[in-house]
């Protein structure tokens, strides 16, 4: 596929995903045949679809995306596409019966995108401390994490030119903040960065857990 016009559909999907709607953003996925993908293409638009599942709750899909990934990984011997695959993939709804695995996939994911250098590290950081929190890790291990997640997004921040990602990035930090800390101040500093770069995605999952907190 022509690669300018690839980028454009990819930042298309990824802004409708985020700022949007979700199943207009899977209407642009299905426009493209991904037989006709070279490996880089490949990478990023499975990817990118099975996250797109991931938040339509389609969990299925968005798991037979993953998986797809992970096969490219190890078929290329490619550690950044086997990092992405591994990360996505411990995801606490694919691991409901084997929470350990999703740490071991977690930490896997972590390391290897540390191996190879890759710009999107607090991403990696992320999944570690969702991980940790799903399996009941010590304080001390996620208060680790989270200066860890900290000092990366601080240090992307700096450089990145994806000012989606790098608020999404940040909310989610404070979204784990105020699960691990019982902290509903978190949550409205993250609506606050949600609402002011639009991320309808983010709204909506802090919502839910603002009416949570209230509830109890």
């Amino acid at each position: 596929m022509d690669k300018e016009l690839f980028k454009k559909m990819l930042e298309e999907a990824v802004k409708e995903r985020e700022t949007g709607s979700v199943e207009k953003s899977l209407e642009i996925f299905g426009k493209v045949d991904e037989s006709t993908l070279e490996p880089d293409q490949f990478h990023l638009f499975v990817g990118q679809r099975g996250l797109t599942y991931w938040h339509a709750k389609n969990y299925e899909k968005a798991k037979e995306d993953f998986i797809k990934l992970k096969q490219q990984a190890e078929d290329l011997k490619n550690d950044s596409y086997m990092a992405v695959a591994l990360r996505q993939l411990s995801r606490p709804e694919f691991n409901e019966d084997n929470l350990g695995l999703a740490l071991k996939y977690a930490k896997d994911a972590r390391e290897l995108a540390f191996k190879v250098k890759r710009e999107d590290l607090v991403w990696f950081d992320h999944g570690v401390v969702l991980a940790l929190t799903i399996n009941n890790g010590s304080p001390e291990d996620i208060k680790e994490w989270f200066e860890i997640e900290a000092k990366d997004l601080y240090e992307i921040s700096q450089n990145t030119k994806d000012e989606i990602a790098k608020w999404v990035w940040y909310s989610g930090l404070l979204i784990d903040r105020s699960k691990v800390y019982n902290s509903k101040e978190d949550l409205y500093l993250a609506l606050m960065v949600a609402n002011q770069f639009n991320l309808e995605r983010r709204k909506e999952q802090i919502r839910k857990l603002i009416e949570e907190f209230e509830k109890k």
